[in-house]
């Protein structure tokens, strides 16, 4: 049996004339919907037809809509040659793009574009553009303006693209509606204040220069970098170089842990936005000297992602936190391929501070069998350099190390550890210069047993 899957296009007339000698030879002509204007020509030439509307009513999701659609069409063809019809072109049809994919040898007419025609009548006249139907809402992910939602035939729909649409593009921005066969220039909040929504309805998003935005991502912020760097840029930016700004990536890294620290939200938002500024400029740099490019980046940490993950994309398995870190431990090691624990070891970056550096020396010499003090040789070498009070300078970097090895082997973070003792430490004296303050009296002219005092009180 023949399956034949027909665009009518937009307007009554539209079908083409091959389409319509295809029509009238089928044993079957079911038709998606009969709320199109395309259909005119069904009831001109009086083709019997068979429409399909009372899917809809009997589908509670899209995804199920799909599927009775393509069930009813097959129970068709066991019996004869079947021609599927839908407004529109083919592949603007989830149902025609299913079939066509699971039955060998559909042949296809295809229509007039719903998008097409719309963005005509509004006069857009771009090369490219992004084409979504509004049914398929949780599959839409990436897109290039502009973007054209077809298929915004209710008012639920409206409101669920507002939302998702929202957060891209901004409540207040303005986006052009085609419905009742005219645009409407409308702002996003108003999309589901609208009526008369019906299958031609058409939500297009056009493409705005940057200053015009109200919501921004990645790549805009590549295309801001672009324009700074360009001739007719900025003076600062146009002579960075990776080497001018490396602090400021340490210092910005910096603030978002400290945002953290404190659960500051807006400041972590803040923070986080300076930090992919400083990746944005480092991937810029690479590109202009020929390096690598954004997408290579990405590339790059995507893959890692998923090699080192073979517990969840491959046939490792791991029940709980710590299996999955020896997993990803296991497949780094095979990645970097180390050819010891000494090299292994080595890795860990020079510019890291000294005691986290320290630390994740110890933990990786450890993890490869490399242990090779115990605890109570830590504690009496820690005892006799402290007893060395004549050498604390020569020794401090020693003392500092066994201090740092005992609290690995325990399992304490020793950097985390000091920071809340710095935190402790600056608490008790604020604490004291505020009482000291209430007696009239300056921290720096303060007796000193008064101050050791007051800090053993708090």
């Amino acid at each position: 049996m023949q399956l034949t899957v027909i665009g009518l296009g937009v307007a009554n007339g539209d079908v083409s004339v091959n389409a319509l000698e295809q029509i009238k030879k089928a044993a079957f002509v079911l038709l998606r919907t009969e709320k199109t204007r395309s259909v005119g020509f069904l009831k001109e030439t009086a083709i019997s037809y068979i429409s399909l509307d009372h899917l809809y009513e009997r589908s509670r999701t899209f995804n199920s809509l799909t599927k009775n659609l393509v069930a009813e069409v097959r129970r068709y063809l066991k019996n004869g040659d079947v021609c599927y019809l839908v407004d529109g072109s083919v592949l603007e049809d989830r149902c025609a793009k299913e079939l066509i994919a699971k039955i060998k040898g559909v042949k296809v007419f295809n229509g007039v574009s719903k998008v097409e025609s719309a963005l005509a009548e509004c006069g857009y006249i771009d090369n490219g553009y992004t084409a979504v139907s509004a049914y398929d809402k949780d599959d839409f992910k990436r897109f290039s303006f502009p973007l054209a939602v077809y298929d915004l035939d209710s008012r639920i729909l409206a409101s669920e693209w507002k939302l998702k649409l929202a957060d891209i593009v901004g409540e207040e921005a303005k986006v052009t509606l085609y419905i009742d066969k005219r645009p409407k220039t409308i702002f996003m909040y108003e999309l589901d204040r609208e009526e008369n929504f019906d299958y031609s309805t058409v939500l297009i998003l056009p493409k705005m220069p940057l200053t015009k935005k109200l919501r921004f991502d990645f790549y805009d912020l590549m295309e801001i970098l672009h324009i700074l760097r360009s001739p007719d840029g900025c003076p600062w930016d146009k002579v960075q170089t990776p080497e001018s700004i490396r602090i400021n990536l340490v210092e910005e890294a910096y603030e978002l842990v400290d945002a953290i620290d404190k659960g500051d939200d807006d400041k972590m938002k803040e923070e986080t936005g300076d930090v992919l500024l400083q990746a944005g400029f480092h991937i810029l740099f690479a590109e202009e000297r020929g390096a690598y490019g954004l997408y290579d980046v990405f590339s790059g940490i995507c893959a890692k992602l998923i090699a080192r993950h073979t517990h969840v994309f491959g046939r490792d398995k791991a029940t709980d936190a710590e299996t999955a870190l020896s997993v990803w431990n296991k497949n780094k090691q095979v990645e970097k391929g180390y050819s010891g624990v000494a090299d292994y070891a080595s890795d860990v970056p020079e510019c890291l501070p000294a005691l986290l550096r320290c630390s994740k020396v110890v933990k990786r010499a450890m993890n490869g069998n490399f242990d090779v003090m115990t605890d109570k040789e830590l504690y009496g070498e820690i005892e006799r350099l402290l007893k060395d009070k004549d050498n604390y300078n020569r020794n401090s970097g020693y003392l500092l190390f066994c201090i740092t090895y005992l609290l690995k082997k325990s399992g304490a973070d020793a950097e985390q550890s000091l920071a809340d003792e710095i935190k402790a430490f600056i608490n008790k004296l604020e604490k004291v210069e505020n009482e000291l303050a209430l007696r009239g009296i300056e921290l720096k002219n303060a007796d000193k047993a008064l101050v050791k005092q007051l800090y053993d009180e708090y």
